[in-house]
């Protein structure tokens, strides 16, 4: 699409991370360099290292922007409404008055009711790879280092990280001129004494189940399951459940996979564990093969229990 004499808003998703604002990042540094205006936003809300990215390198960016103002909305690191949180309504209605046009640059697995077409791709470990891919061959050097960021924090440093994630993490590691240690100093956040509670509480509740090929770590708490379940990954889960509930009352779980064995097993979380819980308690699912969320009015223990029925299922035969 032609990006040149529109009013541009790139978007990411609510509660930005660091892969998200990474992304938007080196989008507006890419329209730059073509002489093309755009501004950053979100919706309500970025998280502190995205808060931090964004200190550190003074990018401006905006919160619940006036959708209205633009042409073309970018999304990045998403492509589902649920994730729009306060501009949902109003987003929903511009477009369906085709007030906007909306291009996702995504590398969650394309739903149903996904906003927009773009760039989607499920097997990019990180949205910052998947626009390496897309244009790496014109990135600058401070580009190369935002796509190390978005891959080392969205992979919880490689955890969930395919062949390909490491390749293109060298390639832009050499070119930033940076060194692993950089990215890592970057990215390091001091944790919260309300995160490391949250994680001590969950490795207290955790209970183990054993598959012929797998072992399954599940756990129940009240904030940061998907820190949660990623960081449970370093206990030797292959997979991990962790569920929860939001301020609504709806049900939240956070799904984590070990990159080894979804690779040794060829299992995607999406296809072969939340769609099919989707199928039986409904509810909402985003994510890609190795880190996914479901939502929904189900009960917590109910939402396990059908989640061990279909892993069984596939993992032990």
């Amino acid at each position: 699409m032609e990006f040149k004499e529109k009013n541009i808003l790139l978007l990411c998703h609510d509660h930005a991370d660091l892969d998200a604002f990474c992304s938007a990042s080196i989008f507006k540094e890419f329209l730059g360099s073509k002489k093309i205006k755009s501004v950053i936003a979100a919706p309500m809300h970025i998280n502190d290292q995205a808060l931090n990215f964004a200190c550190v390198n003074k990018i401006p960016f905006t919160l619940n922007p006036h959708l209205e103002e633009y042409d073309l909305i970018c999304l990045f690191d998403f492509n589902d409404y649920e994730q729009l949180g306060p501009l949902r309504k109003s987003f929903t209605v511009l477009q369906k008055n085709g007030c906007f046009n909306v291009i996702a640059y995504d590398h969650h697995e394309k739903e149903k009711r996904s906003i927009g077409s773009g760039f989607i791709d499920a097997n990019a470990a990180s949205t910052t790879e998947l626009l390496y891919a897309l244009e790496g061959k014109n990135f600058s050097k401070k580009m190369c280092f935002f796509v190390c960021l978005g891959i080392v924090e969205d992979t919880g440093k490689f955890l969930v990280a395919s062949k390909n994630t490491f390749e293109i993490f060298s390639k832009c590691l050499i070119k930033s001129g940076k060194n692993y240690s950089d990215v890592l100093e970057f990215i390091k956040m001091r944790v919260s004494k309300g995160e490391r509670i949250a994680f001590l509480k969950a490795a207290n509740r955790s209970k183990i189940v054993e598959l012929k090929k797998a072992l399954i770590l599940t756990s129940n708490i009240s904030f940061y399951q998907g820190d949660v379940a990623t960081k449970l990954l370093e206990f030797g889960a292959n997979i991990t459940l962790v569920t929860g509930n939001e301020k609504d009352g709806r049900t939240v779980l956070s799904t984590r996979a070990e990159t080894s064995f979804k690779e040794e097993n060829n299992f995607n979380l999406m296809k072969h564990l939340l769609v099919p819980l989707q199928k039986i308690v409904g509810g909402e699912v985003g994510g890609h093969s190795g880190a996914a969320q479901w939502k929904g009015n189900a009960n917590s223990a109910l939402v396990l229990k059908e989640c061990i029925k279909i892993l069984e299922k596939k993992l032990n035969n």
